[in-house]
Formats: structure tokens, sequence, C-alpha cells
């Protein structure tokens, strides 16, 4: 597919808001897929910054990266968000956080954010928003768990069974980077990481109010464990009711192969931190949020939960 842009795409999408169809006070104020592209897309009007397309999903959606600072800056960061589809309060963290740094371009560092990675499934979810479906899905368009298809520690699964039924649950595909969402991101960071040194990383997921460290694939503590426990403890004093724990000993012996935290680090030696935002948002108070998937994962109201997170979370970004 060739190469689509920001505002061509955006101008192709149907101008129908969420809350047209979604009652928003039950959901929180989250934005639909088009909302989301007119935001970046606002983003990348701003001085220093540039949008441009990367691959494209399974369906064929095509996938955008935001840069902003110095194209030949010494070191940079990558931000990663959206890789499981429910996860909405990641994807608004990340234009938060990106609407920080737009309005103060680092000096000396280069940003590399990809903030909605499974396009499908962010898709899938706002459809069954708008239909009224109260539905849990985590994989992309076939199905795979793009958080497990990382070379890094990789391990395949088989595509059937419980985890199948389950939309993707742990379901790393065939092979690494088998699916085109992955490929894309790795394709994209190896190419910075060509001219520029990728020293810092961020995944932003929920939920679970925890800062994770690699390894998630191995129980073993990586080489770089200080400095990696003293970045999660940096961020963590700024958010309070947060924890900072190695990915694997979260849950201690579950371990996640092939997972994009394992892989930032290994390949390009970043300080990798994968943060699970906020609590979610199903609360005895609201017992309709109780069967409510959506707001298993995502809390009401977003917007200060992104803003709290960003304000936390630049800091590290910016490499300080």
């Amino acid at each position: 597919m060739s190469p689509v842009s920001l505002h061509a795409h955006l101008a192709a999408l149907p101008p129908r808001p969420l809350a047209d169809d979604v009652d928003l006070a039950r959901v929180g104020a989250y934005r639909g897929y088009r909302e989301v592209i007119a935001g970046l897309a606002a983003l990348a009007a701003g001085p220093g910054a540039s949008v441009r397309s990367i691959g494209s999903s399974v369906r064929g959606v095509p996938l955008f990266a935001l840069e902003l600072g110095a194209a030949d800056a010494p070191v940079a960061t990558a931000i990663i968000a959206g890789l499981h589809p429910i996860e909405w309060i990641g994807v608004e963290t990340a234009l938060a956080l990106l609407a920080r740094l737009c309005a103060r371009p680092p000096e000396g560092r280069r940003i590399v954010a990809i903030p909605l990675v499974n396009v499908d499934g962010y898709q899938a979810v706002e459809a069954d928003l708008r239909a009224g479906r109260r539905r849990f899905r985590r994989g992309n368009a076939r199905g795979v768990d793009l958080n497990r298809n990382y070379p890094t520690h990789f391990r395949a699964a088989a595509p059937h069974g419980l985890r199948a039924a389950l939309g993707g649950w742990n379901h790393g595909g065939p092979h690494p980077l088998s699916e085109p969402e992955c490929a894309a991101v790795v394709a994209a960071l190896d190419t910075v990481s060509t001219r520029t040194r990728i020293d810092h990383a961020l995944s932003l997921h929920s939920i679970g109010r925890m800062i994770l460290t690699p390894w998630g694939g191995r129980l073993r503590r990586p080489e770089a464990a200080p400095r990696l426990a003293a970045a999660a403890e940096s961020v963590r004093a700024r958010l309070p009711g947060y924890r900072a724990v190695q990915s694997s000993w979260w849950v201690p012996g579950l371990r996640g192969h092939g997972m994009e935290l394992d892989h930032l680090h290994a390949a390009y030696d970043a300080t990798a931190l994968l943060v699970e935002c906020t609590g979610g948002g199903a609360t005895l108070r609201e017992p309709r949020s109780l069967v409510h998937p959506f707001r298993w994962f995502n809390p009401p109201d977003p917007a200060r939960h992104a803003e709290q997170l960003a304000g936390a979370l630049e800091p590290f970004v910016r490499g300080q």
C-alpha cells in the first residue's frame, strides 16, 4: 500500500463524532477514530512537528507516526500506544503527552510517537460502542495480540482453543512480526535508530496503575535492571497510587512473551517503561460498569487522568 497523507485519510473518514451515537456520560468523554486522527493532525500543525505514514493494518488502514524535535538530534524517545484496542485511555494519554511536547519542543532530542497502533481493533471497539454491544477485544483483525508479536522472547501459540475464544488473548501470531502493525512499528524505529540513538521508550496500556520494566518474557533481571528500576521509580514518585515492578513479576511467574517492552530494550538498549494507566472505570457505585468491558479498562473522566499521567511522564520522555 502506498503511503497515505494524514489529511487525505482524515478527509475520507465519516464525519460523525462518537457522541452522536454514544452516551459519553456512561463511558467517558473519549474520542472515536476520526477524532483521534483529527487530534493528531492538529498536533502536526505545530512548529517542528510532522506526521508520516509508516505502514498499514491488516485491513489496510494507515498507521501514522508523529515526529518532533531536530532530525539530527543525538538521542530519541519512542512512544507507543493503542496496541490493545479497548485500552483507549492509553491513546488519550499519548495525545495529552504529545500536546505538551508540541507546546514546548525538546532540545537535543527527537520524539517518535505512534499513538494508535491497533487501528483495526480501535475501530471495532468504536463500532461496538456505537451499536451498544459490550464486547472485550484484545487482538487485531486476525485475533493476534500485538503485544505478543515482537521478536524479543517471542513464543508462538496456537490460534485456536480458549485463547482464540477470548478474542486473541495472548496469541502472539505464527512468527515474530507476522502482523503488519508490529512490522511497521519496528521498521519505523529501526530507521530512526540508524541516525540517532533511541535511549528512552514508553508504551501506554491499561489497567493496573503499574510502571513495568523489562523483562516481561523472562523471570531473570536484565543487566540494566538498576537503570530501568531507577527510571520507573522516578515516574512512580510522580504518580501516587502506582507501583513499579519488573513486568514478569507483576503477577509472579506470569510471563509475557514477545512484548514490545522487551523489544524496545533489547533492540535499542533503551530505558523502556510500560505504563498500565489508571485503575479503570468499573465501580460498585455504578453496577452497570461491572459488566461493561470498555469500562473495565477506561475511567469515565479520561481528560483528568490523561493530563495527570502526561505531566508525570513528560520528564522521562524528555530524557530528564
